[in-house]
């Protein structure tokens, strides 16, 4: 059966082990690839010690007689034949299988006459004399003459070599003696030291193993249930917003029916949210007059959402009760059943949740408008003209600014072609542009001004653009509502 990781648990683990496997791997490569350069080196090292001690042992004057006394190759065909030979074949014979060397310690002269290296005395059983030098000669020809030791390659092949000269009484170098070692002796050392470390490794991550999915996947596990927990609460929790911005969506007035009251109108609504703390509200009295109001409620998200759901219901309450009254005395109604359904009453602090609305009165019979705004204002475009008219500086709702609070209202004569816009703060407050600066309502009354000129639903789609341009990737900084109506 194949293991198939499909949970998260499962995944992390894996990819946890799969890590420690690799920088294990990782460190024991270089690990071996170090004891390698360190074996080598100590072989090395040890040759050049076995040449120079030998060496002391060995009597120039005997090589430089044979070289006299034997002049062809292969005329020595036993040790023992001659006596000097003997002598020096049995120094390097001892030496070598006292140091235990994987080759036989052989005396190397140059013969410049043929411009070959010749081996003159062996510790092999076999003599060799004269005979060419199984070696790389130009390695051992630039080398000739000094003491040392090195990586001598020949024909794909690499061996450590120890060298070391054999002086006359006039100090010229008679031959060389030389000790040789194939690297795989020190690689086979090194291999053992890495299947030593391998099998340790082995051991370690079957533990580790082990511990790792008995313990830490316990872990992992319960922090994952933990995580789909809160998943489904938030889920949960995200489904009822969404459910309420619904139930929001149904309190406030569709856009076709302010196509039947005014002859053009548009509606910008923005969320920050899924749902909204503003919203737009409209009810009508008879065939010419109607209540149109735009309102910001304390905060956004849901808590903004209870309050705006809280303001449209009581304005849905009080209109049809007041609708003889003009919009100022009507937002006084409002803010005393806004501080009573809150129970702000006789609250200094912690009870400024409330709303900033701007409340109209159109009357088409005789051309009037009536205004009354709480912190919001009203924008006016009459006959080509842009007046802003502000309303009080005092909120609905919030006990600290006094249960009774009386608004001004401002009566406008409009004509036909006028138009109207209400809209919350969450516009002109927006941080954008180039220098992530706000808006600013000079930029809307400009933006309102250039194209007055246009329709009001291309209006929307201009004003709708330009604040998306603005933002950018900025963060939306609050709920957007705008509402604009040809009176």
């Amino acid at each position: 059966m194949q293991f198939k990781p499909t949970r998260t648990k499962h995944k992390v683990l894996l990819a946890v082990y799969a890590t420690l496997v690799l920088l294990c791997t990782v460190v024991i490569i270089v690990a071996h690839v170090g004891e390698r350069r360190s074996q080598q080196k100590q072989t090395a090292q040890r040759l050049g010690t076995i040449v120079s001690t030998v060496s002391e042992q060995l009597s120039s004057s005997n090589v430089q007689s044979l070289l006299e006394r034997y002049s062809s190759p292969g005329l020595v065909i036993k040790n023992t034949q001659d006596a000097w030979y003997y002598v020096l074949h049995e120094r390097l014979s001892k030496a070598t299988a006292r140091n235990e060397l994987g080759a036989p310690l052989e005396i190397v002269y140059y013969d410049s006459a043929s411009a070959k290296l010749q081996v003159i005395v062996t510790a092999a059983e076999k003599p060799t004399f004269r005979a060419t030098w199984k070696g790389d000669p130009a390695w051992l020809i630039s080398h000739y003459g000094g003491s040392g030791s090195g990586k001598m390659g020949e024909k794909g092949s690499t061996e450590l070599v120890a060298y070391e000269p054999m002086h006359n009484s006039e100090g010229g170098t008679v031959a060389m003696l030389i000790a040789r070692a194939p690297t795989d002796l020190a690689s086979t050392a090194a291999l053992s030291t890495l299947f030593r470390n391998i099998g340790a490794a082995v051991v370690l991550f079957g533990i580790a193993g082990f511990l790792l999915f008995r313990y830490v996947g316990r872990w992992l596990q319960h922090e994952e249930h933990t995580h789909e927990q809160l998943q489904e609460r938030h889920d949960h929790i995200t489904d009822s917003i969404a459910y309420a911005g619904k139930i929001q969506r149904a309190l406030v007035p569709s856009a076709l029916l302010y196509d039947e009251l005014f002859d053009d109108s548009f509606i910008i609504d923005r969320p920050k949210d899924i749902v909204s703390g503003d919203f737009h509200w409209v009810h009508r009295i008879d065939a010419d007059t109607c209540y149109v109001a735009a309102a910001d409620c304390t905060g956004h998200g849901l808590p903004g959402a209870m309050i705006a759901a809280i303001g449209c219901s009581l304005l849905n309450e009080i209109v049809p009760l007041h609708a003889d009254k003009d919009p100022a005395t009507i937002l006084g109604i409002l803010h005393q059943r806004m501080v009573a359904a809150l129970h702000q009453q006789g609250k200094q602090r912690g009870a400024g949740d409330g709303m900033d609305v701007a409340l109209c009165r159109v009357d088409r019979q005789h051309n009037e408008l009536l205004f009354a705004g709480a912190y919001r204002p009203l924008y006016w475009s009459h006959q080509g003209q842009l007046s802003v008219i502000n309303g009080d500086r005092r909120p609905i709702g919030g006990g600290h600014h006094g249960e009774t609070r009386k608004f001004t209202s401002h009566r406008l004569a409009f004509t036909k072609g006028d138009r109207i816009y209400l809209f919350s703060d969450g516009y002109v407050d927006q941080f954008g542009g180039p220098d992530k600066e706000r808006f600013m309502t000079t930029r809307l009354r400009t933006m309102i001004q250039q194209y007055q000129h246009l329709p009001l639903k291309e209006q929307a789609i201009v004003f709708d653009r330009t604040f998306l341009e603005w933002k950018g990737a900025a963060e939306q900084m609050d709920d957007v509502s705008m509402l604009g109506l040809a009176v």
